[in-house]
């Protein structure tokens, strides 16, 4: 099995370090890998760090603008947000498996939903829906959308706060607005746990994935373990 990521920025998924040309993970990434052990019984990052293929944002969406339009069926109104991305990570995932001559090559898209209270109402449908529309029309069928609701910090606060993943739902109607009042990115900050740290307590089982009981965090679970 091989990975194909894209996320938005350095903290969510990770980066590329370009001194070594080797993915540095972040927490949205311990995650998924996280859920590989639970089903796989390995840490793919840990075990095979090679298997990984991360492509930053910037270097996506410069492939996607060398991409032929899409010329097919009319996209639907709220589904061409995130979709040219998901037809390039398709496109490249595609091209990863002939490449490696390996049919097992899973494609992550992540993105969070963001917005604010008054137009959250269906973004997170519709931001799912754009990304899992383009691998359709890529006719790839081991993508899977990463789109936190609102954003990844409300997956980690989850697990964090006071009272860890009690009413983690209420987390999901929240602004994702990083200048509004008592935002997500403010509130994660005021634990005064470092990124790092974050990242040990997800590999070691402190933060107990299977206890983030979110709708958006269920979806993704669910949508990568069929593919595992």
């Amino acid at each position: 099995m091989h990975l194909v990521l894209s996320g938005e920025g350095n903290s969510d998924l990770g980066k590329l370090s370009y001194a070594t040309d080797r993915f540095v993970p972040a927490s949205m990434y311990y995650l998924i890998d996280k859920l590989i052990e639970q089903k796989l019984s390995y840490s793919l990052y840990e075990l095979t760090p090679e298997l990984i293929f991360f492509i930053p944002k910037a270097e996506l969406v410069k492939i996607g603008k060398k991409l032929p339009p899409y010329t097919g069926k009319k996209i639907k109104k709220g589904q061409a947000l995130f979709l040219i991305n998901a037809i390039t990570l398709a496109k490249v995932a595609k091209a990863k498996s002939i490449e490696l001559e390996d049919d097992d090559v899973i494609a992550i898209l992540f993105r969070d939903s963001d917005g604010t209270n008054s137009t959250s109402k269906g973004m997170w449908e519709e931001k799912v829906a754009s990304i899992e529309n383009g691998f359709k029309m890529e006719k790839f069928t081991r993508g899977v959308a990463m789109v936190p609701k609102p954003k990844s910090e409300s997956w980690l606060i989850c697990a964090l706060k006071n009272k860890p993943y009690e009413n983690c739902e209420e987390l999901e109607e929240r602004s994702g607005n990083d200048k509004s009042p008592n935002n997500l990115k403010d509130e994660l900050d005021s634990f005064n746990i470092s990124n790092d740290k974050i990242n040990d307590m997800i590999q070691n089982g402190q933060i107990e994935i299977d206890k983030i009981d979110m709708p958006s965090f269920k979806y993704f679970s669910e949508k990568l373990k069929e593919l595992l």
